[in-house]
């Protein structure tokens, strides 16, 4: 069944599967909430004279509690792919929210900053845990022509994480002494405690059920989450799984960490690393972590910097609310991605000398200016960005390497994100409004770089991606590799499998009934 007979987006899924995309992406807002939060408690006067005092290194103890943070989000994201493969999708997510609520407890009672880096390095293990798990899980569960809305439900929750962790940040003004930062640090767990919960009632991946040779259980799944679909889509969605999975399954040689840097995976292993790392290198994380320092060197001080702050995390949300219903399954994703850096470029552009000339405050017209153009930055990153790039690593791997590669592409990143948000800390006190020059190239580089190797991957199922990468496929059924710009139907061309092993879609299926008894 082709995705032109389908809905796309979000009109064609039923009430059962918005629920269970919803539920998993929770861990959107967990890692919105838990990365957002340490911006507005940083910028509490409680909170630094309580953990630095007097201390003149107050940027290398900033720096040294946010990268903690990244180092266990490395942790978390280096392990994430054995987890995945090994105690499936469903209970990975189970162990990164355990391990967030841990890490919200020792934050609100945090004596020193010891403690406080530890509390930080539970969260980022948490974090690294299931925001490698979700996209990954959401893809696994979604047909094509749905797959950038679902999967984009968990960047929608990103963005509603980033917006409460700002407005829970300044209700925190009008608490009492420590109290200020202590109870938005807790706030981090009840998130965590309804995720966790949840889990229990989360079905497994199809695909890694296959994986595992529990076909009759993957099967009762897609019937679970695709009935209002009817089953001719269920047994052809089913049959090209399994006929796949089961011809990678013949292949497997090496480690799959390994694998990731054969020749023929190590284009897309490259790809995956440069499209979430530019989650960070894009600026998007050094601006939501560090946006009180930037208001303040446009002239804000006070209450007011955490109220422009709490204030910055309504434009993510429109941002990304109107992509999921416009954006997401109609654009193709080249488009997506090489609009959206073009105009995150032209928004530091901008900011860059409005920083530089009204950063003593006394224009309030250049002040505001910078602070709406650090706005516009934050609605072109949702809109653009926000989903694109977690459906796309989640879509370019085999399910053999899927986890690994994802989970080793948000490795890579939680490493950018410690090397540059320690040397954010620092390069804000000194060089300031310089800084942003460093975006401005991996801004530009980046579009280069995609614009020459990013292939278009929306509306082909997972199994028709690899065909796209060269993989053999198990079955001579595909879509064209170029498709063109603004065409709502795919052409369909034929991809050779390999002598006599490679069946045809219909044959599998039989067979796959015939010895499975399914």
């Amino acid at each position: 069944m082709t995705a032109d007979k389908q809905k796309r987006g979000h009109l064609g899924n039923s009430f059962r599967s918005l629920n269970i995309s919803m539920s998993i992406s929770l861990a959107g807002l967990l890692y919105g909430l838990d990365t957002g939060i340490i911006a507005s408690s940083i910028a509490q006067n409680t909170f630094t004279e309580f953990f630095f005092g007097g201390a003149k290194n107050s940027a290398v103890i900033n720096g040294g509690i946010i990268c903690g943070y990244y180092a266990g989000s490395c942790v978390g994201s280096g392990i994430s792919g054995w987890c995945m493969d090994r105690l499936s999708r469903r209970w990975s997510i189970l162990l990164g929210s355990f391990v967030s609520i841990v890490g919200a407890i020792i934050q609100a009672l945090a004596q020193n900053v010891a403690m406080m880096i530890i509390g930080r390095a539970f969260s980022g293990f948490s974090t690294g845990m299931v925001y490698s798990v979700a996209p990954v899980y959401l893809s696994e569960l979604a047909p094509p022509e749905n797959r950038g809305f679902l999967v984009g439900l968990k960047g929608w929750m990103n963005t509603i994480g980033y917006l409460l962790a700002g407005w829970i940040g300044y209700a925190g003004t009008f608490a009492v002494g420590n109290l200020q930062w202590r109870i938005p640090l807790a706030m981090q767990a009840p998130p965590a405690v309804l995720l966790a919960v949840l889990c229990f009632m989360l079905p497994y991946s199809p695909r890694w059920l296959i994986m595992r040779e529990r076909y009759e259980d993957a099967r009762k799944v897609m019937y679970y989450i695709h009935e209002h679909r009817g089953p001719e889509f269920i047994e052809h969605e089913y049959s090209e799984m399994y006929s796949q999975i089961r011809l990678e399954s013949t292949s497997k040689h090496k480690a799959p960490i390994m694998t990731l840097f054969t020749r023929q995976y190590i284009r897309r292993t490259l790809l995956g690393c440069l499209i979430v790392n530019m989650a960070k290198l894009s600026g998007s994380n050094v601006i939501q972590n560090y946006q009180s320092i930037m208001y303040k060197n446009l002239g804000y001080e006070g209450r007011t910097v955490l109220l422009i702050t709490a204030l910055y995390g309504f434009m993510a949300v429109i941002g990304q609310t109107i992509s999921i219903f416009t954006v997401s399954d109609h654009w193709p994703r080249r488009r997506t991605v090489l609009c959206g850096l073009s105009l995150v470029l032209f928004s530091l552009v901008v900011l860059t000398p409005l920083s530089k000339e009204f950063a003593d405050g006394t224009n309030p017209n250049g002040s505001r200016a910078g602070v709406a153009f650090i706005f516009l930055y934050a609605f072109f990153w949702a809109f653009f960005f926000n989903s694109a790039i977690w459906v796309i690593v989640s879509e370019i791997f085999p399910l053999e390497l899927r986890a690994t590669g994802v989970g080793f592409s948000m490795f890579t990143q939680s490493v950018t994100a410690i090397w540059l948000s320690f040397a954010a800390s620092i390069a804000f006190d000194k060089i300031q409004w310089r800084f942003y020059f460093v975006f401005i190239a991996t801004n530009l580089s980046a579009f280069v770089a995609f614009y020459i190797w990013l292939p278009e991957t929306n509306q082909l199922t997972l199994e028709e991606i690899a065909a796209k990468f060269g993989d053999v496929v198990s079955e001579p059924v595909g879509k064209a590799l170029d498709e063109v710009e603004g065409s709502e139907n795919h052409q369909i061309s034929t991809i050779d499998g390999v002598g006599g092993d490679t069946k045809s879609g219909s044959t599998e299926h039989v067979e796959r009934k015939e010895e499975h008894k399914i």
